[in-house]
């Protein structure tokens, strides 16, 4: 079976994704200094994905796959 290439856009969704897991961890694990430091990334990289600066504070990340991939960010309007 072949593996699909991934494109920039699915490496970006699963950063973010495993970024917002981190971020989870790390708030239930109570660190605050590594926390800081991934909420930026979290924050910096939705953001030049598209993301509006609510669902950037809220995390609501949504995003529309075709398969394997992911094919496009749901932004808010």
């Amino acid at each position: 079976m072949l593996m699909a290439r991934l494109t920039e856009l699915d490496k970006q969704w699963q950063e973010l994704m495993a970024l917002c897991d981190t971020e989870a961890k790390y708030e239930r694990e109570n660190h605050p200094k590594l926390l800081k430091l991934v909420a930026r990334r979290i924050d910096d990289l939705a953001a030049s994905m598209g993301f509006g600066r609510r669902q950037i504070q809220t995390r609501e990340f949504r995003a529309l796959r075709k398969d394997e991939h992911i094919v496009k960010i749901i932004t808010e309007p």
